[in-house]
């Protein structure tokens, strides 16, 4: 197999052969759907999990399981994460990544509850996996699946910002080298911006499908929303910071291709969501519209983009597990 995501049709087959559910999901496990949703009689249950394969942080697990949950229109509840610690792990570096975990969840108001540790020589870095529960009314779920033709899609913080923040640090020394502290400091800042929670929040009374940004970056995530909803988007513009253009430019990458957790596609009918978003500080680009041809194709200016078989990250760390 490739590194990064397995392949979406492949993924398909297998989801559909070995999924194992009753009545209470009302939804099931699928390509581009990052969480189960299951309807207790009340309100619904969301589930999803994710690992951190970069940043061994306590707050970057809690923030990538948080994304999926609020992109389905969910509050967060509880918490859990599995721990994974190479034998050389000394008592402090795991005492940060709890106090990392602790921080976050006491922002967003989450429960943490635990989970499991263990030292293990399978890994050469902490490994973290997490496992999120959120709650949502059940008129107001969002997820990937339920884009409309003629949305509107709009874009928050732009592309690639986790990628960036990513390079800034493997590529230190290069980048201070060539382009100075301050804009290395303003590549890794890119950091603080991975929770997609704001915008997700004031977006999900208007929003028809919600989907934040991750691995394969901006355009394998609209290809998610267009299998998940069977549906084409034509995209109209292609938001790429400066300081992205400069790192992609360095180091032989293409932005589009590169991960970005922090950033959320939102598909709409409502034309003042954009500025609603502005207005509230979060910067928010207007980058095409939904298509209900069910060819489940991404477009830009009529050619039809492809997915990318590995996250352009890759051509940095060698793999997906080597950053530390």
């Amino acid at each position: 197999m490739k590194e990064g995501k397995l392949n979406h049709k492949f993924l398909e087959g297998i989801i559909s052969k070995y999924s194992v559910q009753d009545e209470s999901m009302v939804i099931s496990p699928g390509v581009g759907i990052d969480c189960t949703v299951f309807d207790n009689g009340i309100d619904y249950i969301v589930a999803t999990s994710d690992p951190v394969t970069f940043f061994s942080s306590g707050e970057y697990c809690v923030n990538a399981n948080l994304n999926d949950i609020v992109a389905m229109g969910a509050k967060p509840w509880f918490f859990m994460a599995t721990i994974i610690l190479p034998p050389k792990t000394k008592n402090t570096e795991f005492e940060l990544i709890m106090s990392q975990i602790k921080e976050c969840c006491e922002q967003f108001d989450i429960n943490f509850g635990g989970g499991h540790t263990e030292i293990n020589t399978i890994v050469d870095k902490p490994l973290i996996s997490g496992f999120m529960v959120g709650r949502c009314p059940k008129d107001r779920l969002k997820g990937s699946f339920n884009a409309k033709d003629e949305d509107i899609v709009l874009l928050t913080k732009g592309i690639s910002v986790e990628g960036i923040s990513i390079i800034a640090e493997y590529k230190k020394d290069r980048i201070i080298n060539k382009f100075g502290p301050e804009f290395f400091d303003k590549c890794v800042s890119f950091k603080k911006k991975l929770s997609v929670a704001k915008e997700a929040y004031i977006a999900s009374e208007d929003a028809n499908a919600m989907h934040d940004v991750t691995e394969g970056g901006l355009i394998n995530s609209l290809y998610e929303i267009a299998i998940a909803s069977n549906v084409s988007i034509e995209l109209s513009s292609l938001p790429v910071l400066d300081e992205t253009k400069i790192i992609c430019k360095e180091f032989g990458i293409d932005p589009l291709g590169l991960i970005s957790s922090g950033s959320l596609l939102i598909t709409t009918k409502n034309e003042n969501l954009e500025l609603d978003l502005r207005n509230s500080n979060v910067e928010t680009f207007r980058i095409g519209k939904v298509l209900k041809d069910n060819k489940k194709e991404v477009r830009f200016r009529g050619s039809t983009l492809k997915m990318y078989d590995a996250d352009e990250i890759i051509k940095i760390t060698g793999d997906m597990q080597s950053f530390s």
